[in-house]
């Protein structure tokens, strides 16, 4: 299915991918995996036939795929075997509404009515999506555009399907759906290509693990190879833990606090979205301390994102009141005080240089150095933030928080894109936030991340909180 010899990208004048040999049979899965920035999302887009066709970029060295050439001569007839999920599923929907969204890729290829809609059911039983066939596209959750992402690209049949980072926004039960639609490919024959840092869930159904490190193949491990290695030694090797963890071993020693301290509480707050029938979100009483990393944690739509928005003035409440130390808070204090880091980091990513992304205040040269240092930025000061990795962009969201001085800072999936290295420099900054006193909330479906660096946690159910 898929034969590079020697086979080099570079974008922009920069090598990206360095003398790269594969070869990779029919209805084979495998996983690539590594440290951010190693040429993974690269390798896949290569493999979409989006470089050059979308993407600049320079190649060199042999690539087949399907037994054609790539760069592929005839761009449609290449891409009709094919399906992908990007890394931002949002850069691939077309259509406002779900169940539009499922029926584009069909539409596209002219399928007829009766199996488009029989594809439809089949597909929407498969995956459960029944309870989202009607909503807008806009009111679904990171996880559930990666969902629906997924479920759109595999309307059509393929022979080779490409996905980049699919679990970073999903639960445990949503990993489960897509395992479980993925080796029902692999059962029907389709070659499947994922780009991921996230394993365990990958164990039941990839043959085999490519480890790349600065666009070169570093190590290949079978499945049960990866299995029988311990999370101190997939540590070793870059890679996240595959075993279960527990909360016993903090990557980070508590240290002391400084300032004093805060206590914010919100009381009676519930918000509902406009033109929904229930409630998303009510909170009776809750207090948060800033002398904890508070992690916030529950399934894709539970109300964790719209919790985030409410606490840092984007949406008002419908009821109810958010206080700092007794003094109430209105919209306009909360802007003031709070910055969230965002799911889709695009969002918020303006200038045409990391550095100039993170100096949009005015900020003490001393802690900016500290910042860049702590998450290894220094080499990107000068690139356009929209050619970074997934995980790169991530740190440079994360580093912009940092910089910005604000009492309170809540992360949304924050280690969606990063490898264990990344991820370890992340929880030393969390704890770098904290003993500095500011507020510190992490939403995320990272467990290796929230055991091991989160104090406590909040668990969102149906709109409602339990604490951990």
């Amino acid at each position: 299915m898929i034969k590079s010899q020697q086979l080099a990208v570079s974008m922009n004048d920069t090598p990206i991918i360095k003398d790269l040999t594969i070869d990779i049979p029919d209805g084979e899965c495998v996983v690539i995996t590594g440290p951010s920035g190693s040429g993974k999302s690269t390798l896949i887009n290569l493999l979409a036939g989006l470089i050059p066709e979308l993407y600049n970029g320079q190649i060199s060295g042999n690539l087949t795929v399907n037994n054609q050439t790539v760069p592929p001569h005839h761009f449609y007839d290449y891409v009709k075997d094919l399906g992908i999920v990007f890394q931002n599923p949002k850069t691939q929907f077309f259509t406002g509404d779900v169940y539009s969204e499922l029926a584009f890729p069909m539409e596209n290829y002219g399928i007829n009515r009766e199996e488009m809609l029989e594809r439809l059911a089949r597909k929407t039983n498969d995956l459960l999506l029944t309870p989202f066939i009607n909503r807008s596209m806009l009111n679904l959750s990171g996880g559930e555009k990666q969902l629906i992402a997924f479920a759109s690209s595999s309307m059509m049949p393929h022979r080779l399907f490409l996905l980049d980072e699919p679990s970073s926004n999903l639960d445990k039960q949503t990993q489960e759906k897509l395992l479980r639609a993925l080796q029902q490919m692999k059962q029907e024959g389709v070659t499947i290509i994922i780009a991921e840092h996230r394993l365990d869930y990958l164990l039941p159904l990839a043959d085999r693990f490519i480890l790349m490190d600065n666009g070169t193949i570093k190590q290949t491990l079978s499945t049960p190879e990866l299995d029988k290695l311990s999370n101190a030694e997939l540590h070793k090797l870059g890679l996240r833990a595959i075993h279960p963890v527990t909360n016993q071993t903090k990557l980070v020693k508590q240290q002391e606090t400084s300032g004093q301290d805060n206590i914010l509480n919100l009381t009676n707050i519930s918000y509902r979205y406009h033109q929904q029938a229930t409630t998303t979100l009510t909170i009776p009483s809750l207090s948060l301390s800033n002398r904890e990393i508070i992690g916030i944690v529950g399934h894709n739509g539970a109300g964790k994102s719209t919790f985030s928005k409410i606490l840092t003035g984007l949406i008002k409440p419908k009821t109810g009141t958010i206080t700092l130390n007794g003094k109430k808070l209105s919209k306009k204090d909360l802007i003031n005080k709070s910055f969230l880091v965002m799911q889709d980091v695009n969002l918020q990513l303006f200038f045409e240089t990391v550095e100039k992304e993170l100096t949009l205040t005015p900020v003490d040269g001393h802690l900016f150095d500290k910042v860049v240092d702590k998450l290894n930025l220094g080499h990107l000061l000068t690139r356009h933030p929209q050619t970074l990795s997934g995980g790169e962009k991530q740190r440079v969201a994360i580093a912009s928080a940092l910089l910005s001085g604000k009492e309170l800072i809540i992360f949304d999936e924050p280690t969606s894109g990063l490898d264990y290295q990344h991820m370890k420099e992340f929880s030393e900054t969390l704890h770098w936030l904290r003993e500095a006193g500011v507020f510190v909330l992490v939403i995320s479906h990272d467990q290796e991340m929230i055991a091991q660096t989160c104090d406590s946690c909040l668990s969102f159910h149906q709109g409602t909180i339990q604490t951990q």
